[in-house]
C-alpha cells in the first residue's frame, strides 16, 4: 500500500462525496481495527452519474516528488482500459466461461438488468434471484 501519512488520509481525499457513500467511510470492510478508513484513493459513482468522481483537491505534496501514482491508483488502470474485453478475458481465465460480449457491455454501461441478460451470464441464475442484491447496490433491474 502506498501511504506516506501512516494511517491517515491524503488531504482532500474525500471532498465533494455525496452524503449516500457517507456511511462507507466507516464500514468496517473498509476500515482498520481504529475504524479509520484505509485507503489512499477513493472513487465514486451514483446510478446516474456520467463519469467515476474522485476528491475536488486532493493534496498529494507530502508525496516524492519521483512518485508517479503517489496514491496507488495505477491499481485502477483496467476502468481505463477496455473493461469489457478485461472482464471477458478474466470469466475465460478464471471461470472457463465464453461470455456474449452484448451482455458485458450491458452491464457495464449500468443498463437494467433483465432475464435474458442474467441467463446469458449465468443460466443457473434468475434475475429474481438478484433483484434485492440489485436494490441493495442501486443496480437498476426491469419490473417485476
Amino acid at each position: 500500500m502506498f501511504n506516506y501519512t501512516d494511517g491517515r488520509l491524503w488531504p482532500g481525499l474525500l471532498d465533494g462525496m455525496p452524503e449516500q457513500f457517507q456511511t462507507q467511510v466507516h464500514e468496517p470492510a473498509f476500515c482498520r481495527q481504529d475504524g479509520t478508513l484505509d485507503a489512499t484513493f477513493v472513487l465514486w459513482r451514483r446510478t446516474n452519474d456520467e463519469r467515476w468522481h474522485a476528491g475536488n483537491h486532493i493534496d498529494f505534496s507530502p508525496a516524492d516528488d519521483d512518485e508517479v501514482d503517489p496514491d496507488g491508483s495505477w491499481l485502477l488502470d483496467i476502468l481505463c482500459d477496455d473493461i469489457v474485453s478485461e472482464y471477458i478475458e478474466h470469466a475465460k481465465d478464471v471461470y472457463e466461461i465464453d461470455l456474449d460480449r452484448a451482455v458485458v457491455e450491458h452491464v457495464v454501461a449500468l443498463r437494467p438488468l433483465t432475464d435474458a441478460a442474467v441467463s446469458a451470464l449465468n443460466p443457473e441464475v434468475e434475475l429474481a434471484d438478484l433483484r434485492e442484491k440489485a436494490k441493495e447496490y442501486g443496480y437498476p433491474t426491469t419490473a417485476a
